[in-house]
This record gives C-alpha cells, structure tokens and sequence, in this order.
C-alpha cells in the first residue's frame, strides 16, 4: 500500500543537537516553513542510538572524522553530562521539489563554506546563519551545523525509512510501500560472536521489533522473512532494519 505521489517529493531533515541545545528548534521550522511552504508528513523527537547512528552515516564509515560525528548526531559532544538531554529532532517535508528546494535553503554541509558563499557571494543560507564550528574544520574534526537534510530523492527515501516506520505517518503521506504484519519477529544477538538474529518466537534476552498488525515498510519486511527463515538474498543490511524498529524497545 501507499499514497498517491500527484508529482510532490519527501525529504528527511534532521534538527541536531546543537539546534536544540540553543532553542533554535522553533526558528528553523518556521523559516522552512516560510521560505518554501512544505507540508509536514511527519515528526518526531528521537534520542538517537548507535545503531541508528551507523546507519545513516554508513557513507562515511571509515573516515578520520566518523567517530565524532556519531557522537554529535547522538548529543554526546553537546551534552556530555546530561545523557537524559541527548536528542534530535526528525521532520519529514513534502512538496513539489522539495529536495532541491530545502537543499539549496540549509546551503553547504561545511559552515566554512555557507559563510564564504553569504561573505563572497551574498547568499544567506540557514548554515551561514546557524552554523560554527569549535575545532579544526581543515580536518572536519567537527562540524556544527544545525541541521541535516538528504542529498537526492534516492537518499531521502533510505533516510525516511531508516528514521520513520510507515505508522509514524498519516495514511496520506506513506509515499513508499508498506504492509501489515501478519508476524512477530524478535531480535537477539548470539551469544559469543554479537552478531544480530530474527527469531520468530520470544527467547531470554530477545526483544520484539515488531508484532501482528504493526505496519512495516515492505521492503524491511520481505528482508526480515529472509534473514528469519535464511531464504533467499537479503537486500538490506539487517543492522539497517534493526536500527529503526529497535527505537522503541530502547
């Protein structure tokens, strides 16, 4: 099942720790909002765990600057005594282009270069206006730029549907195919080798992901009939799917 396109597009922004240690919450969704006028399909605040975190920077896995910026995203850096504070905010924008739309809004990743292009060029982008850095931004120790927003259509929809489960939406904003689970499947790690299993009955230790008439994006549940039942070829790392349903048993 999923709703109608019509032409409109999604996209996943995040609103980091660093936004949310300084109260800019409320600023940075009223200025998307009145800058481009999207629809909010979806939000939620998240308190983001490793899992989750390695999973939507898989694309930086094994950078010099990759441990630190988990440790952003997950609000250590920001609130190294006070983990109860670690959280973000995730919202889901719809609207026509609005990829590209709030991408060309939030400006360059690097605060360095939102600045030079507002000093150089008189853009004025939401990093140019949020965004500093308390290190080395040669060496991209670490980078404090409010907000996060996906790069393309493809990536906004690994995003959603690593941040979001298909219930987390109203009916008329699932843009992607989902199901109704007609099973429990449990998640364990074995014991010696930490690595993840799908069972599908509760044994000491495992924890539920998701039961009989949870909706489930139909791609993670094909995959998890795959990695239970060790049929077929899988298509998703089993980490990315644990990292999202795994939210709320956290």
């Amino acid at each position: 099942m999923k709703a109608e396109r019509n032409n409109n597009e999604q996209i996943l922004v995040l609103i980091k720790p660093d936004a949310l240690l300084y109260s800019l919450t409320g600023f940075i969704i009223e200025r998307v909002s009145a800058v481009h006028n999207p629809v909010i399909a979806a939000s939620k605040v998240v308190r983001v765990t490793k899992e989750l975190a390695e999973e939507h920077y898989i694309n930086i896995r094994g950078k010099p600057f990759y441990p630190a910026t988990l440790r952003y995203i997950m609000g250590e850096l920001h609130y190294p005594a006070q983990p109860e504070k670690r959280r973000g905010v995730a919202v889901v924008y719809q609207g026509i282009d609005i990829v590209d739309k709030v991408k060309g809004y939030f400006g360059p990743t690097k605060p360095r270069d939102a600045k030079r292009l507002a000093r150089e060029e008189g853009v004025i982008t939401l990093r140019a206006q949020l965004s500093y850095t308390d290190f080395s931004v040669e060496r991209e120790e670490l980078i404090d730029n409010a907000v996060h927003a996906s790069e393309n259509g493809v990536e906004a929809e690994r995003e959603i549907k690593l941040w979001f489960e298909p219930g987390d939406f109203p009916g008329q904003h699932r843009f992607f195919d989902y199901v109704e689970s007609e099973e429990f499947f449990y998640y364990s790690e074995r014991s010696g080798d930490g690595e993840s299993q799908i069972l599908s009955s509760r044994e000491p230790g495992s924890k539920c992901i998701v039961a009989p008439g949870s909706l489930v994006w139909e791609t993670d549940y094909e995959n998890l009939l795959a990695y239970r039942d060790k049929k077929g070829s899988p298509s998703i790392p089993l980490n990315s799917i644990i990292a999202k349903y795994i939210l709320k048993t956290r």
